[in-house]
């Protein structure tokens, strides 16, 4: 059975002490990799990631550490101090990324210790789709006081890249990696398979669909409304997300979200809208996996063709 997964990536509360920034008014975005764990040590610092000029209105940062360190900005002062020598965990790899003019351009994802059983205990394989999701918080001054786009204040979640996996790399199979993911990748060195417990890597296919012009990886061009996972009936509440009503049946229900005693606590039907429903999300799950077929495949697909 195909999986679809809902696969948290990117700066947050404890790795990064933000979140990545978008603007508004255009939808585009910039997704801030985390930093580099202890088996990390080498590849891109934040100043080795070359931004296109005027990617974002208003941003004049050349790299990522300018970008974070811009006071307009409004990271941390600990945001700033961690990211200062630090590699960054560049992962997942979606192919080009549309806010860099270099960085690596490979299609694969990796996991390990307990996320990575997680999946692996939930059988994912070749046909599966992550639907990649951050949280994103408005640029400073990028849109009115008064305007809606602008309120969230505390940020929101928006799903921003896919990627459908063509073959699983693991300890088994290592010697198959290209060689391109094994050096652009933060999971792809030997000694990522020696010393990191179910190390994995996602390599991407080469489609989404069969029937469909969509590589098999991938990020919005934009964040839409289509995109958006928070709920608007709950603005500050980000981790409260407004999804189609389907997801609330036992089959579909994601791992996290379906705990048999949280059920009644955590999820609502929207009184408002029939074909959707409210669910207050966790506050640390990583790769939240469903089923992909029939209503959900549907779903996927009608995205698409109205995001990408």
């Amino acid at each position: 059975m195909d999986k679809l997964i809902f696969s948290r990536k990117g700066f947050d509360s404890s790795a990064g002490y933000g979140y990545s920034p978008y603007d508004p008014k255009s939808g585009k975005y910039i997704v801030l990799p985390i930093p580099g764990d202890v088996y990390h040590k080498q590849g891109y610092k934040y100043e080795d990631l070359l931004l296109k000029e005027n990617f974002l209105e208003g941003m004049n940062a050349e790299n990522l550490r300018d970008l974070i360190n811009d006071p307009k900005m409004g990271y941390s002062k600990k945001s700033k101090e961690i990211i200062k020598n630090s590699y960054v965990h560049y992962d997942p790899v979606l192919g080009e990324s549309p806010w860099l003019s270099n960085g690596p351009r490979c299609g694969a994802f990796g996991q390990a210790g307990s996320a990575a059983g997680h999946l692996r205990n939930h059988n994912v394989k070749e046909g599966t789709i992550f639907l990649f999701f951050s949280r994103f918080k408005p640029m400073k001054a990028s849109v009115h006081p008064l305007d809606p786009r602008g309120a969230w204040t505390e940020g929101a979640y928006y799903i921003y890249g896919w990627l459908k996996v063509g073959k699983v790399i693991d300890v088994n199979n290592k010697e198959e990696l290209p060689g391109s993911v094994k050096e652009q990748h933060p999971h792809g060195s030997d000694a990522d398979f020696q010393k990191r417990k179910y190390n994995t890597i996602y390599l991407a296919s080469k489609k989404l669909f069969d029937d469909m012009d969509i590589p098999g990886c991938g990020y919005f061009p934009k964040l839409t409304d289509e995109l958006l996972l928070s709920s608007k009936q709950h603005k500050n509440k980000p981790s409260i997300w407004k999804l189609p009503s389907f997801f609330h049946e036992e089959k579909y229900r994601p791992t996290y979200l379906n705990v048999e005693n949280k059920l009644e606590e955590r999820w609502f039907m929207c009184p408002e809208d029939e074909g959707y429903c409210y669910v207050q999300s966790t506050g640390r799950g990583q790769e939240y996996i469903s089923r992909l077929e029939d209503q959900s495949l549907k779903w996927l697909r009608t995205l698409f063709s109205k995001a990408y």
